[in-house]
């Protein structure tokens, strides 16, 4: 039950962190953080050999990356010709200065 905690507090303080969202997107941060370590820790952890002593750290970083995404897809889907616009210039080697 610890580990469960350990992940919604790395989840909850993800959500907390960004300033420009809503309180709705706010919560999909948390649940897909949340889901991410849940479903992926164990998994990663057994993939990279790692002891049971990582199981902690490894539903951190993976609620916090889980986290990172969620509010990646939702910046994007706000204005997406300026995102897909800034990708291509990312692209060919061009990117805003």
């Amino acid at each position: 039950m610890t580990k469960i905690a350990v992940i919604a507090a790395f989840a909850m303080i993800g959500a907390a962190l960004p300033k420009d969202l809503s309180a709705r997107d706010r919560f999909m941060t948390f649940f897909v953080g949340f889901i991410a370590a849940l479903v992926f820790g164990e998994p990663v952890r057994a993939l990279m050999n790692l002891s049971e002593t990582w199981a902690f750290g490894m539903a951190g970083i993976l609620a916090m990356t889980g986290r990172n995404i969620a509010v990646f897809i939702i910046r994007a889907s706000r204005d997406p010709k300026t995102f897909f616009k800034d990708v291509l210039e990312i692209w060919r080697g061009h990117p805003k200065k």
